[in-house]
């Protein structure tokens, strides 16, 4: 008869340690599933890179994490090499920074909504 009684109890019926131990159990699981994402470990979902005889080039790619960069390069009358290219990443407190830009003869020329003005 005590045995059948055994049976029947539930956990809430169980002794305070092993009420907190479970608990602690569910704390530990929902932490692990709710932490975020190891970014120095994002995976490439895709890849693009063609250099081509007269020297230009496309190349682009983009991670699992959504960090997308891409730049495409070409000399200009012979002598200057062009680059134009933007990238995108979110950065920790969660705004999406993207910076569009141009380098050329007349130096690095950043475009973004992040950058300050002036």
């Amino acid at each position: 008869m005590a045995l059948a009684r055994r049976r029947g109890r539930s956990i809430a019926d169980g002794p305070l340690h092993l009420k907190a131990l479970i608990t602690l159990f569910f704390c530990a699981l929902s932490y692990t599933m709710c932490r975020p994402l190891d970014e120095s470990r994002a995976a490439i979902t895709r890849q693009y890179f063609d250099i081509n005889p007269d020297g230009s080039y496309v190349y682009a790619f983009q991670t699992e994490n959504q960090i997308f960069a891409e730049e495409q390069g070409y000399l200009k009358e012979g002598k200057y090499q062009v680059k134009e290219g933007q990238y995108q990443y979110t950065a920790p407190d969660g705004q999406i920074i993207r910076l569009v830009y141009t380098a050329d003869e007349n130096g690095f020329h950043p475009q973004g909504a992040h950058l300050p003005v002036g």
